[in-house]
């Protein structure tokens, strides 16, 4: 395979994951953003990624996810 048809491969994979993470967050529904977010990056998408499937910027993923995080270790601590 050329490297040219390579990196169309690429792309087109990367496209594609995009469209499946687009479909995800849809399903998602009503939960919290933070929720979402912690979703979508086990997913490995990138706070950038996450941003623009959830409609917002990289530093709210950032801190929906350290507030998502930071709230299931109290809730741990506290059971």
């Amino acid at each position: 395979m050329s490297d040219s048809e390579t990196k169309r491969v690429a792309e087109v994979l990367e496209r594609i994951a995009k469209v499946l993470g687009a479909l995800y967050a849809s399903n998602l529904g009503d939960l919290e953003q933070g929720i979402k977010a912690e979703r979508l990056s086990r997913c490995g998408f990138s706070n950038a990624e996450i941003a623009d499937l959830l409609g917002t910027n990289p530093n709210a993923v950032r801190v929906a996810l350290h507030r998502t995080r930071k709230g299931k270790k109290v809730t741990k601590a506290h059971r």
